[in-house]
């Protein structure tokens, strides 16, 4: 288990301005990565480019990261930075730039990179500097040491290693405001997902357990502000962001359990937003525990003076409906994805490919 994180992190209103001197450290040429719109929708691309230009950093942008990134297009970045031999890389964005910058900074590197090589975690030298500045508030990516992305069959595939730890990340709170609120919806309840799944775990540990804790005190009055269509201050959205650092924080310590595992087949066969996709399945979890362990269970909301039937109705409220319903042919065809799967057996207790089936039945 791990009990460290090296990633040193700044966070608050204007924090890249206060901390402008961690971008000269690195040297003169500078890739940055993100997607096509949320970058300069965030105000994050303009104030970079203002520092830059103060600190007389040569720039190049690659804007062509999406939505559950495809290893592809991580490798074309990481080749990207290469071939402008760039010093140093930042990422600007939600978790998928921000996991996408990871895996590129390891090709920059190490351009000959392949597919196979990244999941195999095959490479050689260490990674190009790398830092993160997030422009949501659920994934806790600017924490973790972990990249999850989409491979050539259009499966996600996470890889996890020591080496994806970016130097630095920042976290203002300002960036995340231009957020629509659907997607402010599905990256707080993915926050939410993260410090849960973590606390039901096989791995939980009183540090990873006190994150999480802390973490939904913070948030869970924000989603009933979410729920009830509140405006959102300054303030609050500084706490959302909080929170899913804390998340990551976290699952850096336990990983996550099987909610997430099977959001990553909603994500790719129904196109649900990944947070969306995650807590789709965060209820089954508590459900789960609540049957299975229920003196842990009570003790996780006796810590927090929450009553259970009203988290669940906040989570549910906050879902869209989706109108899915699975055949029982699709669900057998799935199954075999879940035997011997890690986040699996993290369920707190000993969740099995029985309890995935009974969970997905419910789809029906």
């Amino acid at each position: 288990m791990k009990n460290y994180m090296p990633t040193r992190v700044f966070s608050g209103p204007e924090i890249v301005f206060a901390h402008k001197d961690v971008f000269t450290k690195f040297g003169k040429r500078c890739l940055i990565i993100t997607s096509p719109h949320s970058g300069r929708a965030s105000g994050a691309l303009d104030d970079l480019e203002k520092i830059f230009s103060e600190s007389d950093i040569h720039v190049e942008i690659f804007d062509a990261i999406k939505e559950n990134p495809s290893v592809a297009s991580c490798i074309e970045a990481g080749r990207k930075a290469y071939e402008f031999n760039a010093d140093f890389i930042v990422g600007v964005g939600g978790g998928s730039v921000l996991d996408a910058a990871k895996t590129a900074s390891v090709v920059a590197n190490n351009p000959a990179l392949t597919e196979a090589d990244i999941y195999k975690q095959n490479w050689t030298n260490r990674p190009k500097p790398l830092i993160l500045i997030g422009t949501t508030a659920g994934t806790g990516s600017e924490v973790t040491y972990v990249s999850v992305m989409t491979n050539e069959k259009g499966l996600k595939k996470s890889i996890h290693n020591d080496d994806l730890y970016a130097l630095y990340a920042f976290g203002d709170p300002r960036y995340t405001a231009s957020m629509p609120q659907k997607v402010r919806i599905s990256t707080a309840i993915d926050a939410l997902a993260h410090l849960l799944e973590s606390y039901f775990n096989n791995n939980a540990n009183e540090i990873s357990k006190a994150y999480s804790l802390h973490g939904v005190r913070l948030l869970y009055p924000k989603l009933k502000m979410l729920k009830n269509e509140d405006d959102l201050t300054q303030e609050d959205l500084e706490t959302i962001y909080e929170a899913s650092i804390l998340g990551g924080l976290a699952i850096n310590i336990t990983g996550t359990v099987f909610c997430h595992n099977l959001g990553y087949y909603f994500t790719e066969t129904y196109h649900l937003p990944h947070g969306f996709a995650c807590a789709l399945f965060t209820n089954d979890l508590l459900e789960y525990e609540e049957t299975k362990h229920k003196e842990y269970f009570d003790t996780f909301f006796d810590a927090l003076k929450i009553d259970v039937n009203e988290f669940k109705d906040t989570i549910s409220s906050l879902l869209p409906d989706f109108g899915i319903h699975m055949t029982k042919q699709e669900i057998e065809s799935i199954l075999p994805r879940y035997e011997n799967n890690n986040s699996v057996k993290n369920t707190y207790g000993k969740m099995n490919v029985d309890d995935i089936e009974k969970v997905l039945l419910k789809l029906q």
